[in-house]
């Protein structure tokens, strides 16, 4: 019997095939994997938030609007405000039911109808006459709606917005309920790393 030995050319390129694809690999995955959701912030530069001690919530004016029809879900509302109760503790702020809190609030989930896109993203190389690609989606397409976490604090003497933060794309359907547990943490996290303001 004929036993043929692989040439060294084509035995270095099998070696380098084998580490471009998990290189490639490795890459979609982190990629899919890092992506979170954008935070934005806007405040009252003028206020002082050192005197804020106590706070309370208050519902959203009008209920959740989402394009295309009213919008609602209890269970999500109340991992939100778990979230946001766990991060205003850990920064010192205790919940005042009984008089009036320094401060109010309010938590809007906005959320657009329809199915979110995938994009595809693909890499490639080539050595010799031959090459190699992997492409893999990323995005769920079947997730049919992305909302934003929406938080806004109020003064609650004088009535008025002083801080504020969006978390785009926080609210996205995750596929189990622990998932949505962590996702939502994790969001509401990002979010109050700048509350109060000037603050670590």
């Amino acid at each position: 019997m004929n036993h043929r030995t692989p040439s060294p050319a084509r035995s270095a390129w099998n070696r380098g095939a084998l580490l471009a694809g998990l290189l490639v690999t490795g890459t979609l995955a982190g990629f899919m994997g890092c992506s979170g959701p954008d935070v934005r912030y806007d405040y009252d530069a003028k206020m002082n938030f050192s005197g804020y001690k106590t706070y309370d919530w208050q519902a959203a004016q009008g209920g959740v609007v989402a394009q295309g029809g009213r919008f609602d879900n209890a269970i999500e509302n109340d991992r939100v405000r778990r979230a946001v109760e766990a991060e205003l503790n850990a920064k010192g702020f205790r919940r005042e039911t009984s008089a009036d809190p320094d401060f109010l609030v309010i938590y809007a989930p906005l959320r657009e109808a329809g199915s979110s896109h995938q994009v595809h993203l693909g890499l490639g190389f080539g050595l010799g006459p031959l090459g190699i690609g992997v492409g893999a989606p990323v995005g769920d397409p079947h997730r049919e709606a992305v909302g934003a976490i929406v938080l806004e604090i109020h003064d609650f003497k004088s009535g008025s917005l002083v801080w504020k933060a969006t978390a785009d794309e926080a609210l996205q359907g995750s596929d189990s309920p622990e998932q949505a547990d962590s996702d939502v943490t994790a969001a509401v996290h990002n979010m109050f790393k700048r509350f109060p303001p000037g603050k670590p």
